[in-house]
């Protein structure tokens, strides 16, 4: 179980690539933190996750918190259908869509 954050080959976006379950994603945020330092505008890929779990849902929240603070804008791109699943479920589908 391990979680990988970089930017991809040509350097405009951020794969996330493993597994985003309780168990990664606090490594996951601390790859997030050094990876969007310097980016005005943080476009996350998911293409390469394996698996999700609502910790995922909780990772994105704080991400967009981050966002904003930092005035940055974020959007998630292929987000995995269990994770779209959860924000339905959690009522928070609109978090993936909305640009922050």
């Amino acid at each position: 179980m391990s979680v990988e954050v970089s930017f991809d080959n040509s350097n405009q976006y951020i794969q996330v690539k493993g597994e985003l379950t309780c168990n990664t994603v606090m490594d996951a945020l601390k790859q997030f933190s050094r990876e969007c330092k310097s980016l005005q505008k943080w476009v996350i890929d998911f293409t390469q996750v394996t698996k999700v779990d609502s910790s995922a849902l909780a990772m994105l929240i704080e991400l967009k918190r981050n966002a904003l603070k930092n005035k940055r804008t974020i959007s998630f791109i292929y987000v995995p259908p269990t994770l779209l699943k959860i924000a339905r479920l959690s009522q928070l589908e609109d978090l993936l869509n909305e640009k922050a």
